[in-house]
């Protein structure tokens, strides 16, 4: 089963809510879940509908697997 925020393979998973929308339920490993990592989608979405202010923690430090999240996915 893949981890929706690495995208790695990984032989267990937890269902984790996401700690930026509670709305959404994540299947995750525990190192991402360790790292208090993020999907980047789910980052790029709640900067959409929360605002920039509640993932700027996670831009600033890069709390999540994949290219860097720019200002034009944001908008």
């Amino acid at each position: 089963m893949l981890c929706q925020s690495c995208n790695n393979s990984k032989s267990q998973l937890y269902y984790v809510k996401s700690n930026i929308m509670n709305s959404i339920s994540l299947n995750m490993c525990k190192t991402c879940i360790d790292n208090k990592f993020e999907p980047r989608w789910v980052i790029i979405l709640a900067a959409r509908s929360l605002g920039s202010e509640s993932i700027k923690d996670y831009i600033v430090n890069k709390r999540y697997v994949g290219e860097q999240i720019t200002g034009v996915e944001i908008i």
